[in-house]
This record gives C-alpha cells, sequence and structure tokens, in this order.
C-alpha cells in the first residue's frame, strides 16, 4: 500500500511539473513574450561618446535627415535630453541610457539644438548644429 501511494505523487507531481497542457491540432503554442521595437536608422549616423562626465565631440555639425547615436561609455547610468530655447519644443529624451547602451534620435529640421544630462548639471549644454 506504501509503494502505491508513492507512485500516486510522483504521478501527481510529474504532472504539475510538466505544465498540462494541451493545444488545439494544428494549432501553435506561442509564449507571450513582449516585443522589442527597434528603430534603425536608415541614413547617415554620426556618433557623440559620453565619457568622463561629458559628451564627445561637445559640438557636432550634421546635414538635416541625419541620425546622431550617443554611446555611454561610462559606467553609470546617463541621459541625454534636449534643453530647447522658447521657440521650440522638446524634441528628444532618452530616458536612462545603461552603461555600453546607445541612443539615437535623427534630426529632420535645421536649427541649433542645445541637449545636456541633467545628472552632469552645471549648466554646461552641448550643441548640435543641423545644416
Amino acid at each position: 500500500m506504501k509503494g502505491y501511494l508513492i507512485f500516486i505523487c510522483l504521478i501527481i507531481c510529474g504532472s504539475l511539473i510538466s505544465g498540462c497542457t494541451t493545444s488545439a491540432p494544428g494549432s501553435k503554442a506561442t509564449a507571450s513574450m513582449p516585443q522589442v521595437t527597434t528603430v534603425v536608422p536608415t541614413g547617415p549616423t554620426a556618433i557623440v561618446e559620453i565619457r568622463a562626465r561629458s559628451f564627445d565631440p561637445s559640438t557636432i555639425t550634421i546635414k538635416e535627415g541625419t541620425s546622431v547615436t550617443w554611446k555611454n561609455e561610462e559606467t553609470i547610468v546617463r541621459h541625454v535630453v534636449h534643453l530647447p530655447d522658447v521657440r521650440q519644443t522638446q524634441l528628444f529624451d532618452s530616458g536612462p541610457i545603461s552603461p555600453m547602451e546607445s541612443y539615437t534620435y535623427t534630426f529632420s529640421e535645421k536649427g541649433r539644438f542645445n541637449y545636456g544630462d541633467p545628472q552632469i548639471g552645471g549648466g554646461r549644454t552641448y550643441l548640435v548644429i543641423v545644416e
């Protein structure tokens, strides 16, 4: 009798562990994973490196339609934020950029665009000039 109870317990545990789910014939089981969408720039790209509490280069001149990719080369999280003047609306805000990660924005209009990282502070701003 004791052996029979152990056998039944093993079958029940095995069923619970294996998931005991079935799919309709001909259907594929899919996991409900969130889809990640990455926007890949299609035109020219300029690189700005974030390192030593600054952006390198500090001023960059590009053509309209060019993407700028900010690469975080530091060991802490950084942030890239457009600092608009009174005639502009804010165009980009990267959110947190982890170490060795990057953020890309495509400039579709001509102008001068100040940006910075609120964590770096000190009123220091950097510039993208779009011709």
